[in-house]
């Protein structure tokens, strides 16, 4: 009798006591599962909100210089009686990112851009999107782009009057676009 008196003498009441520790390592469980639900809604915000900051700051569209579409460029040159300033660009392309920051961003460079050429900006889209816009491809031909970036300043007539490839700093920048804007007379 020693030993039915240890065990239960109703078997039910067996039962409920081992249910109770399962229903405590269910709910244990469940708050486990929730608290990783959580974290991950809150650290993919997280990283969308970084990864949105980091995009704003990695290629940011230079304010300061005033683009013209590349379908107007050749006319609005030929009504303002002023050069085109080509500017063969790419998103991948780290140089060009420091000619937007150090060179566009500058408001001294972006007012000679302004006020002596028609700047139009020319982006290689080939690596992202595999292919060019007819366009893109006729202009990266026509003035044997190879670099980038790569500044062409142009007659209305399209004929090449200077050219700057790659990304010399500030000294080349202003040095090109004073010897190649129309002299006052």
């Amino acid at each position: 009798m020693d030993k039915t008196d240890s065990v239960s003498a109703h078997p039910v009441e067996g039962l409920l006591a081992s249910r109770g520790s399962q229903s405590k390592l269910s709910a244990a469980l469940l708050f486990v599962l929730l608290a990783a639900v959580l974290f991950r809604i809150v650290t993919a915000v997280m990283d969308r909100t970084n990864h949105s900051e980091a995009e704003a700051h990695r290629h940011p569209a230079p304010p300061l210089v005033q683009w013209v579409p590349l379908e107007k460029a050749a006319q609005a040159s030929k009504a303002a009686g002023k050069p085109v300033l080509y500017d063969f660009s790419a998103e991948w392309c780290i140089p060009c990112h420091r000619l937007d920051e150090e060179g566009w961003g500058d408001e001294t460079f972006a007012g000679i851009a302004n006020q002596g050429f028609v700047p139009a900006r020319v982006v290689d889209r080939s690596q992202e999107e595999g292919r060019n816009s007819p366009l893109v491809d006729e202009l990266q031909r026509r003035y044997a782009v190879e670099a980038f970036p790569t500044l062409i300043a142009a007659g209305a007539d399209g004929k090449e009057i200077a050219r700057l490839e790659g990304w010399a700093g500030r000294d080349a920048l202003r040095k090109f676009l004073e010897d190649s804007r129309p002299k006052r007379k």
